[in-house]
């Protein structure tokens, strides 16, 4: 029975010391009710063997530590389940307001579409220079945008009357815009 228990001991730190890793660590080292089973096993095959007091208290100090190992271990997985859990909220919490926002965008993207053809109607039908003096005092990208929105010709006949300097500018705007003139 003594070489048993020293056998199972080696067996034991055998096994903690060469695998790697926490799986591969936890899957090696038996649970505490399979060493006493096994223990107990061994006792039943020989039960005139007598284990030194020693070496039980090596085994029972043994067990003990793999009881403490295995809470340890079970503790720290409820946390990652518990923390996995939480992420994965959060991730779907974001990903909700990702979609809200790209919808509020879109939205926004349709009204300001909306406002600019409206504007572009509205200064296509204003007299040249009256649209030429409002349209200098406008902000350059969306004086470009309602210029853009316009035929060649009534835009053309607006630039005429904007002041040479602006008119340059906003021309050269025109040319980096992505939208054509319509015709």
């Amino acid at each position: 029975m003594i070489m048993f228990l020293a056998v199972v001991k080696i067996g034991f730190m055998l096994a903690m010391m060469g695998n790697s890793g926490i799986q591969q660590k936890t899957a090696a080292i038996p649970t505490p009710a399979v060493m006493e089973t096994r223990l107990a096993m061994a006792a039943d095959q020989n039960p005139e063997a007598e284990v030194a007091p020693e070496q039980s208290t090596d085994i029972n100090e043994e067990l003990r530590r793999i009881r403490g190992r295995e809470e340890e271990l079970d503790r720290r997985e409820r946390n990652l389940r518990t923390l996995e859990n939480e992420i994965d909220g959060k991730l779907r919490e974001l990903s909700r307001l990702e979609e809200s926002l790209d919808r509020m965008l879109q939205e926004a993207d349709v009204l300001k579409d909306q406002k600019i053809r409206h504007l572009v109607d509205v200064y296509a039908n204003m007299k040249p220079q009256q649209a030429a003096q409002v349209l200098e005092t406008l902000d350059e990208n969306i004086a470009v945008k309602i210029l853009a929105g316009m035929r060649g010709r009534q835009a053309g006949d607006i630039l005429t009357h904007v002041n040479s300097s602006k008119a340059a500018r906003l021309s050269e705007l025109l040319t980096e815009l992505q939208t054509p003139f319509i015709d």
